[in-house]
């Protein structure tokens, strides 16, 4: 009477047997699949998630700083003073919090906290939409500011864990390249909008943008296993470290390493001298060609087309060795850019005037890709995000001081003579890198990424 309850026992244990063997070989074929290194950097694992969020929020911000403009300018007609705190209330709580972001980032599930960020930012969009007056506007602007700043070091910090070296360079490009191409085309875009639709509603495309980027973070965890940091001190594996330790960790990260330092250093020295400039472009061409406007605009746009050249043209490449030489021909790049249009006479050619803009767009897009290649492969990989927040407090912080200093020095004198100027003293921090070479010849150098300073 057993046996064929026998039969039909073994029977199961047979078929449980071979779900065991399915699932043990579909085990290892997605293993293997994970441990096969990408060919392309589209096939990395997340990445193209990574990317699109990215993107879409990128080109979301540029339809919000026009909206702002043209709210604060034409709707509102504020008095001069009140835009020029626009761009303060986007640059504060990068250059306040942007330092301690980069440790909080670490800290907690990246992804988690982007994506939160992004819905937050969605919220505070929304209450800019309705907001009633210029002052409630700009404390709405700068708290969701203060928000967005864990996305910079974020950023840094993912790419460095889901990336492979070899295409760090590529997605450092990719991510630039986008940010370039927005600067171009959102402008655009959004002033053929505004004849179509008020500029206010510009406002909820920015917020429609970062709820997709919010929507894609969410669901790109589900994808790619990204944890929080580990931080212990190296002298006691099991000890972690404090957030103001970890903060105290960042900052030696910069100023103990040669290279890290000259970086950061020479960035900033070439912020804040190209931001004494930059926003006087209107005055130069005003006086020296004021019946034609338009050369602001091929200006910018020939800025723009000269960094994604840069940036098409480097994302061929694996590693970058010499860093002291590419940070020089940035500055030397930009130097003779501004320099040159310091030198521009009435009646001059309008060839030579993009040419010069698409040099300054050269030097723009080498600087941008070199800092974040050195942020992404100088300090450990648990540092990096600490590192990417102290340098964008660093450059965010000299956006305040330069303008104002800048149009002073031009009521002084006169706005070629300060673009002149400007433009020497970047080509002369050109050779800053070189002056420190020997310096710095004889410090044991990264082997891993074959990184040099001179």
């Amino acid at each position: 009477m057993d046996h064929p309850y026998a039969l039909e026992i073994a029977k199961q244990r047979i078929q449980e047997m071979l779900k065991a063997t399915g699932t043990l070989d579909q085990f290892h074929e997605s293993t293997s699949k994970q441990n096969e290194e990408p060919r392309k950097i589209w096939d990395v694992p997340g990445y193209r998630k990574l990317f699109s969020s990215y993107s879409i929020s990128v080109i979301g911000q540029w339809f919000d700083m026009i909206a702002l403009m043209i709210i604060f300018g034409y709707m509102w007609k504020v008095e001069p003073y009140m835009l020029a705190l626009i761009p303060v209330a986007y640059g504060a709580p990068q250059a306040l919090f942007s330092q301690f972001a980069g440790v909080l980032v670490d800290r907690i599930n990246k992804l988690k906290l982007m994506a939160v960020a992004d819905c937050l930012t969605v919220l505070f969009t929304l209450m800019l939409f309705i907001a009633p007056s210029p002052i409630i506007a700009l404390i709405i602007l700068a708290i969701r500011s203060s928000v967005n700043v864990v996305h910079y070091p974020a950023q840094q910090s993912l790419i460095r864990e889901m990336v492979p070296e070899k295409m760090r360079i590529q997605a450092i490009t990719l991510n630039g390249g986008i940010n370039q191409a927005a600067k171009i085309l959102a402008p655009l875009a959004g002033g053929a909008l505004i004849a179509l639709i008020p500029a206010k509603n510009l406002l909820l495309i920015n917020a429609s943008a970062f709820f997709i980027s919010a929507c894609i973070l969410f669901s790109l965890q589900k994808q790619v296993n990204i944890g929080k940091g580990k931080h212990t001190n190296h002298g006691n594996q099991e000890k972690q470290l404090t957030f103001f330790e970890q903060w105290r960790v960042g900052w030696g990260s910069v100023l103990r390493n040669p290279i890290l330092l000259m970086t950061v250093s020479l960035t900033m020295l070439g912020m804040i001298v190209i931001q004494l400039v930059d926003a006087q472009f209107p005055i130069l061409f005003r006086e020296l060609a004021s019946n034609k406007p338009e050369l602001v605009t091929w200006v910018i746009a020939a800025v723009g087309a000269g960094s994604i050249t840069t940036m098409y043209v480097l994302n061929r490449f694996t590693a970058f060795k010499h860093i002291g030489l590419w940070v020089c021909s940035a500055l030397t790049f930009i130097g003779i850019g501004f320099a040159g249009l310091g030198f521009l006479q009435p009646g001059f050619s309008i060839v030579l005037c993009i040419m010069y803009g698409f040099l300054s767009g050269i030097g723009g897009g080498i600087s941008l890709i070199i800092s974040n290649y050195v942020i992404q492969t100088i300090p450990h990989q648990k540092d990096v995000s600490t590192v990417a927040g102290i340098f964008q407090t660093l450059v965010s912080a000299s956006v305040f001081v330069s303008p104002l200093l800048g149009a002073v020095i031009i009521q002084l004198t006169n706005i070629q003579t300060v673009f002149v100027g400007c433009g020497l003293l970047l080509i002369l921090f050109a050779f800053v890198p070189l002056l420190i070479k020997k310096g710095t010849s004889q410090k044991p150098r990264a082997k891993k990424h074959e990184i040099t300073v001179d």
